[in-house]
């Protein structure tokens, strides 16, 4: 078998062609990359069109009245109002919960989707059956507005988990996916992270996810409809074997592919979230740092025992030597998630902080003030941003998404982000022999 060249040295190759680069070039270059992706090589054509339409943007909500906020990312509600007031012919959109508050920063973002399906646009909505009755309100008045489908999917029923992802597919052109719950609280009042790409075959992929979803929430025989929603689709679905090549506006190209949870409630031509990460975490060398509010090896839902796949990866990375930083959130703290904390804080090249958010000026809001978000850097390559919480069940048992990127421009922001938490007033480090207190939630 040829020898063939890493991701960053493709990366390299690929941004001496320009202007006038032939489809030979690039086509070459896929193979290669395709090689490096066991041997399922880019075709031509999904290179040029990835090419031709280059587009990803992280995308941060800020807690007011705190010192977050990377310089120059655009804040969530502005891109969703965006996306959605440049849709033409359909928005999807999975999430977990919608919580609006009258007069709050998520109204316009639904007052957008209402006048946009009263102008033709189709609206689908899928949410999730368990948490109905935390969001009935808004849930019904979505359901009243003329062009907008809204079904359930009874998850605890499949799989005993929850419908936790929140992304949104526009004109099957474009895709937002990150840690934002549909709830006022996640655009000015918790630190999130998200992402939005700009790829036809990228958000067809995301499509055709949310309708397998969709078409198990609409049908009572589910065994059935999961059997037609498994049909391979007309496109060529993007997958770890198969990214796309994206655009984040400087001169290195982004190789780019999503991923989705549980194995059980997604198509088997996507790519699964699990396998994934463990991969991102054993290619590490020198930096690890994961942010996300939620991390434990010990299993709480569902069979319970020890979730060793990407608690190993993790510790073997410390042990090769990598520094491995995690930031977590200061709900975390309840047990036995502490003590698992502290079983890895205390490992050579292991450091472990909590973040807690000061409260807000208007005084104490339930289920707020948290560092929500939910991704990780691998070296200065390797990018993570996702729905779940790094726990067993997020994996296995509850409907997530997320993206996986391999550039440098996106890695250097997720690292300022995380950098300057790491360094800043809200932070704690976890020593094993101490013990924490868990904040007031609700």
């Amino acid at each position: 078998m040829a020898e063939v060249a890493p991701i960053p040295m493709i990366a390299s190759s690929i941004r001496t062609i320009r202007g006038d680069a032939s489809k030979r070039k690039l086509a070459a270059l896929a193979g290669s990359l395709g090689l490096f992706m066991a041997g399922n090589p880019l075709p031509v054509h999904a290179v040029a069109t990835a090419a031709r339409v280059p587009d990803f943007q992280i995308v941060e909500s800020v807690p007011e009245a705190t010192g977050y906020g990377e310089p120059g990312l655009p804040r969530t509600q502005a891109v969703w109002l965006q996306m959605i007031h440049g849709a033409q012919q359909r928005i999807d959109i999975a999430a977990f919960y919608i919580a609006d508050e009258p007069g709050g920063p998520l109204s316009p973002v639904l007052d957008a989707l209402v006048d946009r399906a009263r102008h033709g646009v189709a609206v689908r909505i899928l949410v999730d059956q368990d948490m109905l009755k935390e969001n009935q309100v808004s849930i019904d008045q979505l359901r009243q507005a003329p062009g907008i489908d809204l079904q359930v999917l009874p998850v605890k029923a499949l799989t005993g988990g929850v419908l936790h992802a929140k992304y949104m597919v526009v004109d099957g052109t474009s895709v937002f996916v990150g840690s934002q719950n549909w709830d006022w609280r996640a655009l000015d009042q918790i630190h999130e992270i998200g992402a939005r790409i700009n790829n036809p075959r990228f958000a067809q992929t995301f499509e055709a996810a949310f309708e397998f979803d969709w078409q198990l929430a609409r049908q009572p025989d589910l065994p059935k409809a999961a059997e037609r929603a498994v049909a391979p689709p007309s496109f060529q679905p993007v997958t770890a074997m198969d990214p796309v090549l994206l655009d984040a506006g400087g001169n290195d190209p982004l190789v780019a592919f999503p991923a989705f949870s549980p194995p059980s409630l997604m198509p088997r031509w996507i790519s699964a979230e699990q396998p994934a990460l463990v991969n991102m975490i054993e290619a590490s060398q020198h930096t690890l740092r994961i942010q996300v509010m939620t991390l434990s090896a010990i299993r709480q839902f569902g069979p319970h025992g020890w979730w060793a796949d990407i608690d190993t990866a993790v510790r073997d990375a410390a042990a090769r030597g990598v520094q491995v930083r995690i930031i977590v959130a200061d709900w975390a703290l309840r047990e036995p998630m502490q003590a698992y904390l502290k079983s890895l804080a205390v490992l050579p090249n292991v450091g472990v902080r909590y973040s807690q958010l000061p409260p807000s000026p208007r005084g104490f809001i339930p289920y707020a003030r948290v560092e929500h978000a939910k991704y990780a850097v691998a070296d200065d390559r390797s990018v993570y941003i996702g729905t779940g919480n790094w726990e067993w069940s997020y994996f296995h048992t509850t409907v997530d998404a997320s993206v996986f990127v391999q550039g440098n421009a996106p890695a250097k922001t997720l690292i300022d982000i995380f950098d300057r938490d790491w360094n800043g007033p809200y932070v704690t480090a976890i020593a094993p022999g101490e013990h924490y207190e868990p904040p007031r939630t609700h």
